[in-house]
């Protein structure tokens, strides 16, 4: 991750979509934003959104993790189990947590989401990325230690059990998706019962950098129609912008389709 996030289309197109994400909330309040990233990886979205001139910090479970932070000059993050993190109450403006939660080591994935609800203040936003649909597990979720894999709707009900509302829903990594979809189901192949992460790999690697600059324009593509408020209709994950809202009974919204948005005692339909 660490030689490859700065420059894969994947973490670059990933990153760029989160960043205009804070960014929107930023200008709404008017204000720099206080952000935590909830498993920082070492520490690319950290350096990215602190060079925007947020106040960021960061919390992984891995110490090599913290170590590759620091190599990179992030230095506002610690080592942390997001299972029994304590975070002070209505501390951060944003929570990200990328590619996270589905980690076989998260033994309650709405139990961390409520504890990452406790620290937003009111109106606070989290960012949530996570990989989709079981039927694409590979080699690759070996290597990475998947738990599982989530749908929209999951994801959805999993926030909302948490207590968040939510602004928005969306598959990632669409135009691409059948494509890698059969290259993770040919690849099922090599899947074996009780198979060591050491015996295969992950994808995380840079591809030929004409390849790579191809697969980051559908990806900036796929961002711009995901900003402007469209669904994407399935994909390799999962993107969702949750809420600290007064209710928890907030339903997704999709352009053209009619729903009620509760908000304490004002009904807004949008």
């Amino acid at each position: 991750m660490y030689e490859a996030e700065d420059r894969h289309w994947w973490y670059v197109g990933l990153h760029e979509l989160i960043i205009a994400t804070v960014q929107r909330h930023s200008q709404r309040l008017g204000r720099p934003l206080k952000i935590f990233d909830a498993g920082c990886g070492t520490g690319r979205l950290c350096q990215l959104l602190a060079e925007k001139g947020h106040d960021v910090r960061g919390c992984d479970v891995s110490e090599e993790a913290i170590r590759f932070c620091l190599q990179r000059g992030v230095s506002t993050v610690f080592r942390s189990d997001l299972n029994t993190i304590e975070l002070d109450a209505g501390e951060f403006d944003v929570i990200t947590s990328i590619d996270v939660l589905y980690h076989q080591n998260i033994r309650d994935d709405v139990a961390v989401m409520k504890r990452l609800l406790t620290a937003l203040k009111p109106n606070g936003i989290l960012i949530i990325n996570l990989v989709a649909f079981a039927f694409l597990r590979s080699t690759h979720d070996i290597a990475v230690h998947t738990r599982e894999r989530y749908t929209r709707s999951l994801l959805t009900e999993r926030l909302q059990s948490a207590g968040f509302g939510l602004r928005s829903v969306s598959y990632r990594v669409s135009f691409l998706f059948p494509i890698i979809a059969l290259y993770r189901l040919l690849a099922k192949h090599r899947l074996q019962r009780g198979a060591a992460t050491s015996d295969v790999p992950s994808d995380v690697a840079l591809p030929h950098p004409f390849v790579n600059s191809l697969l980051l324009k559908t990806l900036r593509w796929e961002n711009c129609v995901m900003l402007s408020g469209m669904p994407l209709p399935a994909g390799l994950s999962v993107f969702a912008v949750a809420v600290k809202t007064e209710t928890s009974a907030v339903p997704v919204f999709n352009p053209g389709e009619e729903h009620l948005y509760t908000t304490g005692r004002q009904i807004i339909v949008p």
